[in-house]
């Protein structure tokens, strides 16, 4: 049994003809083709898309339950598969670095939920690397075929499997291909072969022998061949001293340094860059809190809104969803900050409240405690609530006075008896 079986638990699909070709609105094709022009091949467009799935691979999705305005989290068997071990075959970084790459490469990438036939639990989450996806159609009914690289082929309702992607324009379902990268990958090969052909030529050519007297190509192929028999080869010149009339000057070369055109190099570089929407900062890891802070509002933000959407949308049904479960994929984007930025919000959030002890701990790098000291909220005296404030600044709670009783007339004493009356 192989890895096909595994994932999908059955033989490859036949084609039988029961599948025709969904027809969107707008796009001619109803298929999404992994293609990058070889770009996977150049240098700088790997650099580039593994400072992406680098930073988007340590997240670490969990299960959570909104209710009246509180975030709940749901500590289930579900926190495990997206947190550490998403499929028998991978770690969760493994798994979301494959993801990320596919997203960035391929404008596209596709995740297969796999669901227990009983108790309908999420019981793993597959990466797909297609070759070639089709959109099918049967009985009004939109399916997804994925073609792989052996032959096989699986065919699923598109509700039953993950897709996030970028560049969404000119096709109804996927987003669009690499083209506009093409010319820059043919400029950037380009440069590679000649400069890797001017390299091997500067490595041979040893020195420059000038003659004085004019003379035809073959006098001076024979000039050179007679130089180079005499003077360089070591059967010939085991003293290594060169030695020639003033007919000829043979200036050697000792600087074997390629030139590089800098200004050409510094245009392709750049323009894969802003292609993906990186710099060279990030590249090298060398980026200050505030390139940090926007590579992750402008790249890894809407990479992790999709993740969090789509594994909501695939992991629960309408009914789950509408108890507030929810899955939601981020990162501590305070990690990027410095350590004093970091021990100002620390002790701004802890003086109103706001933070925990073991959340303190963990922004500033260090181990958790734990248990109910963990949990326990630091807070400063010099914060009052706003309900207590009127208590807290006149000193006592204002009141409202309380009634008078009234004031009644006496009533007459009863008159005692014989009082009055005769005898």
């Amino acid at each position: 049994m192989g890895l096909f079986s595994k994932i999908f638990g059955k033989r490859p699909d036949k084609d039988n003809g029961v599948y025709s070709t969904y027809r969107l609105l707008n796009s001619y094709g109803s298929e999404f083709v992994p293609f990058s022009g070889n770009a996977w091949l150049d240098d700088k467009v790997r650099s580039s898309v593994d400072s992406f799935a680098r930073r988007a691979a340590i997240v670490q999705p969990r299960h959570i339950r909104r209710n009246n305005g509180a975030e709940i989290s749901v500590n289930d068997r579900m926190n495990r598969i997206l947190q550490f071990e998403p499929n028998p075959y991978s770690t969760a970084y493994k798994f979301y670095y494959r993801l990320a790459s596919n997203y960035k490469a391929f404008n596209g990438a596709f995740v297969y939920p796999d669901f227990d036939p009983f108790t309908g639990e999420l019981q793993a989450l597959y990466n797909i690397n297609a070759s070639d996806v089709q959109l099918k159609e049967r009985a009004g009914q939109m399916f997804i075929q994925f073609s792989f690289a052996n032959g096989n082929k699986y065919t699923c309702a598109y509700e039953d499997v993950i897709y996030i992607g970028r560049h969404f324009l000119d096709n109804d379902i996927f987003g669009s291909n690499n083209a506009p990268l093409l010319p820059v990958l043919q400029t950037a090969d380009t440069f590679n072969q000649s400069m890797s052909a001017f390299a091997k030529l500067v490595a041979v050519i040893r020195g420059i022998l000038e003659v004085q007297a004019a003379a035809k190509d073959e006098d001076l192929k024979k000039l050179r061949d007679k130089f180079v028999r005499d003077n360089l080869q070591i059967e010939n010149n085991g003293a290594g001293i060169v030695v020639h009339d003033n007919k000829s000057k043979y200036t050697p070369i000792n600087d074997k340094t390629t030139p590089i055109p800098d200004k050409q190099l510094e245009y392709i570089k750049n323009s894969i860059y802003d292609y993906y929407g990186t710099n060279e900062a990030i590249v090298q890891n060398k980026e200050t809190p505030d390139q940090a802070t926007a590579f992750y509002e402008g790249e890894l933000k809407p990479f992790f809104v999709q993740l969090s959407q789509a594994l909501t949308n695939a992991i629960f049904t309408q009914k789950e969803r509408g108890y507030g479960n929810e899955i939601v994929a981020d990162i501590n984007t305070l990690s990027f900050a410095k350590i004093n930025d970091k021990l100002q919000a620390v002790k701004y959030l802890s003086d109103i409240g706001a933070l925990m002890l073991d959340q303190a701990l963990t922004t500033l790098g260090f181990p958790p405690i734990g248990g109910d000291e963990g949990r326990r909220r630091v807070q400063t005296l010099n914060v009052v609530n706003a309900d207590k404030a009127d208590e807290y600044q006149l000193g006592e709670e204002e009141k409202d006075p309380e009634p008078k009783k009234p004031e009644t007339e006496p009533a007459e004493p009863d008159e005692e008896p014989g009082e009055g009356g005769d005898k």
